[in-house]
């Protein structure tokens, strides 16, 4: 029985598959046998203890199934994992999980799954970074109104209202590559941070278990990995997604009959709109970025309250946090792949752009006021002439050319002028330029990504 919509109706299965039952409990007992392993190499444990925990580990041995029947028996999630561990060793049974604690394997696990999670998000933050790259290249020069306040505004280009977008996508990136190493952190240093069962090799014996499973180590612990860190990833997350829906959303008003600049890819031979009107073209895609975008950000507020634990630790932040995790690596993951295809088949109406463009002449009233001031007019003296003329032209249902006119503004320049004025494509300034150096930035960060840096 499915009761979560994440199970058959939300994520790829690839991401989902780490988040699993079954992958969990590979990534713990992999935690396993790396302790194993540097255990025996400081000889805490005989190395032939190391090899027979590790074959069981790689036999895949140990089920879920099982797991599950111990866990019924004594209540205790991991316990149930070492019992299950240790009845199929030989040699190796008596040393299976000798000097941790249940979180350094909890914890340790999370790290590995958030690190294989880590190189999926990379990816697809790089192709979301592809297809904008393509919108900014091809729309640099296409004319557009801008809106502030839901109303016109002077012209801007598609291009350069991609490039911000895209901006903000690079810095996404960076802070992910800025924050990977303070994310993937894992801790062996048993039930208060001390590593004491370990002896005075326990920090080296850490180190070296980070260095075998590629993690960095906690530096200083309780019996959990300190909760910061999840919070900040939470919080990288919750930018992106607050990112992605804020292009979603702009994608929904500009596909509103009554604007008709863009609008998602509709399959017109079988995709259907509405089930009462069959004529309704939706931009069903971007509102469904709208809305698992706002339920992300909601997950980093049960983290919020793990990170506050009584002590050394207590059991507050458990049940939680099987939840928060998954939940906001797997709809993040949906999301951003689903703006990416968005983008990737995006239809751009650049006719209609200028047609709204041209069909308002208003928007020219910031390049008036310019215009006047070069020809020596004081700056506050020409925008009070401008504004004059404008609510002269909107009282009188005239356009702000006629009404300045009509006002003896346009005298003021001559005719060659004036048609160079009236222009709005003309008027776009260094969105071309912005554009050029956005694309430049998006290079280097992509270039980053692939060196591993």
């Amino acid at each position: 029985m499915s009761i979560s919509p994440i199970e058959y109706r939300y994520g790829r299965n690839l991401i989902k598959n780490i988040f699993s039952e079954e992958s969990k409990l590979a990534y713990m007992l992999q935690v396993e046998k790396a302790l194993s392993q540097a255990q025996s190499e400081f000889n805490i444990i005989p190395r032939e203890a190391f090899v027979d925990i590790s074959s069981i580990v790689d036999s895949g041995k140990v089920q879920v199934k099982r797991v599950r029947e111990i866990e019924d028996e004594i209540k205790h999630d991991i316990m149930a994992v070492v019992k299950a561990l240790s009845e199929q060793c030989g040699t190796g049974q008596k040393y299976v999980h000798f000097g941790v604690t249940s979180n350094d394997i909890i914890d340790t696990s999370t790290a590995l799954q958030l690190r294989d999670f880590y190189h999926y998000l990379l990816e697809d933050m790089l192709e979301l970074q592809k297809s904008m790259e393509t919108l900014v290249q091809k729309h640099k020069a296409t004319a557009m109104l801008g809106r502030t306040h839901g109303q016109h505004a002077s012209p801007i280009t598609f291009g350069l209202k991609m490039a911000v977008y895209l901006s903000e996508v690079n810095r996404h990136i960076e802070r992910l590559l800025e924050a990977k190493w303070r994310i993937l952190a894992g801790k062996i240093m048993g039930p208060v941070g001390t590593g004491a069962s370990l002896g005075d090799a326990a920090i080296e014996i850490q180190d070296r278990v980070m260095e075998i499973l590629g993690l960095k180590a906690e530096l200083a612990a309780s019996q959990i990995v300190t909760r910061d860190r999840y919070i900040e990833f939470l919080s990288i997350l919750n930018g992106i997604v607050t990112s992605l829906e804020k292009f979603a959303t702009e994608i929904r008003n500009l596909q509103r009959p009554e604007l008709d600049e863009v609008s998602e890819f509709f399959d017109t031979t079988r995709q259907v709109g509405s089930s009462s009107m069959p004529s309704k073209v939706n931009p069903i895609n971007s509102e469904n970025i709208v809305s698992l975008s706002r339920f992300v950000r909601s997950l980093i507020l049960p983290e919020y309250e793990a990170a506050v634990t009584w002590h050394e630790r207590d059991l507050t932040n458990s049940a939680s946090e099987r939840f928060s995790l998954p939940y906001a690596c797997i709809l993040s993951d949906h999301v951003i792949t689903k703006m990416t295809s968005v983008f990737s088949k995006l239809i751009v109406n650049d006719k209609k752009m200028l047609e709204n463009l041209k069909n308002d002449d208003f928007i020219l009233s910031e390049r008036f006021v310019s215009e006047l001031t070069l020809t020596g007019v004081p700056r506050q003296d020409a925008h009070e002439m401008v504004r004059k003329a404008s609510m002269n032209a909107h009282s009188k249902g005239l356009s702000l050319v006629e009404s300045m006119k009509e006002t003896g503004i346009l005298s003021r320049f001559p005719a060659e002028k004036i048609k160079r004025i009236i222009d709005p494509t003309g008027f776009t300034g260094s969105a071309g330029r912005i554009c050029d150096a956005v694309l430049r930035q998006t290079e280097y960060i992509r270039n980053k990504v692939n060196e591993g840096v």
